[in-house]
Formats: C-alpha cells, structure tokens, sequence
C-alpha cells in the first residue's frame, strides 16, 4: 500500500463513510490511500464510498457543510478544488 500525501479536511464520517467491515462510524483517514482506519476493528479498510460513490453535486456540498479542501500533507498546506476546463485541479487556498 501506498502512503497517503493529502487527505480530505473534514473527517469521513462528515462525507457518510462508514468501516465496511463492521459498519461503525468510530475511524479517520488511514495513513494509506483510499483507506480509512477503524479505531473498533483496528484495521486500515477501504470503507463505504459515502457520497463518493455517486455523482457529487458540487454546489450541494456547501450547501450541507461539506468541505472538498484537502490537506497536501507534503506541501503543509490546504488546497480548494477548482473546475478547470473538464478537471478538477487544486490550488492554495487563500
């Protein structure tokens, strides 16, 4: 597994994501990629999508106090999502 170099602000349970393994809500972001860690099953896991595993209605996000700013654990600092052309990219937030 690879390590993690950003990782999203808001913590998963914030994006419905939940341990697939035991369907808790106790877990953070793993230290490796598209997992999260489970404090009850003690385990790095994929989890749930949440509301990844659709179509994400951008303005609906803020709308429900979502947050798609990242954390660039390698740049130490956080990054807002912009659409640019037909792609997200990230930028410093200011």
């Amino acid at each position: 597994m690879r390590h993690r170099t950003w990782h999203y602000v808001q913590p998963p349970n914030d994006y419905c994501i939940e341990c697939d393994v035991c369907g808790g809500t106790n877990i953070q972001w793993s230290e490796f990629e598209h997992m999260i860690w489970c404090y009850d099953c003690k385990i790095d896991t994929p989890g749930t999508g949440g509301i990844f595993d659709g179509p994400i209605p951008w303005g609906i996000t803020e709308l429900l106090g979502m947050s798609l700013d990242r954390y660039n654990m390698k740049k130490n600092r956080i990054e807002s999502p912009r659409i640019v052309g037909h792609q997200i990219k990230y930028f410093t937030k200011r």
